[in-house]
């Protein structure tokens, strides 16, 4: 069976790709109605759950799910195709940062597989990030008054731990040997 193919004569296509950023900035970068013009078109309006919509190329959009920041799942849909296609954007936790993937269903040939395939490919390896925006909120994340105290607190804690144990021991007594409590049995 050829790679893609479904069940029922159609094909599949996927992408992904892991980038060091928030699940809020990817969404913002693939989910937002500027942000669909990486990998779809772009669209006039934010897209929500039930809404209709015609992105600017002329394909109608239904979106299906919507879940902010993870999940958006929508049908697409032209008068030139045969039936609806359906396109999926996951972000997922990754183990730096969060992994954006695309998913295709329903299209009707190979051929249209691997030009999914090679614009989503393209469209994740070329400047898919917001750097700006990136380094101000991971500095933003990192600095926060409340991270702040509490890197504090905790390095003053264990500061003045480790002047107690060298205060204790250094005025430590060196142990006692005392005799056993327990009698030698006598060798008969």
């Amino acid at each position: 069976m050829p790679a893609g193919l479904a069940a029922d004569g159609t094909y599949a296509a996927g992408a992904r790709r892991t980038f060091d950023m928030t699940a809020e900035e990817a969404w913002r970068n693939w989910a937002d109605a500027r942000g669909l013009g990486r990998w779809l078109s772009p669209a006039k309006a934010t897209l929500n759950e039930g809404d209709l919509t015609t992105l600017n190329d002329g394909t109608d959009v239904v979106v299906i799910r919507a879940r902010p920041p993870t999940l958006l799942r929508i049908r697409l849909n032209r008068l030139e195709w045969t039936r609806p296609r359906t396109a999926q954007l996951r972000v997922l936790p990754a183990a730096r940062g969060v992994t954006v993937a695309l998913h295709a269903e329903a299209l009707p040939d190979a051929t249209t597989r691997a030009d999914y395939i090679q614009r989503w490919t393209k469209a994740l390896t070329s400047g898919a990030t917001a750097p700006a925006k990136k380094a101000t909120s991971a500095k933003a994340k990192n600095t926060s008054p409340r991270k702040v105290a509490a890197k504090k607190t905790s390095t003053a804690k264990t500061a003045a731990k480790k002047a107690t144990t060298a205060k204790k021991s250094s005025t430590r007594k060196p142990p006692v040997k005392r005799p056993s409590a327990r009698k030698k049995s006598a060798t008969r």
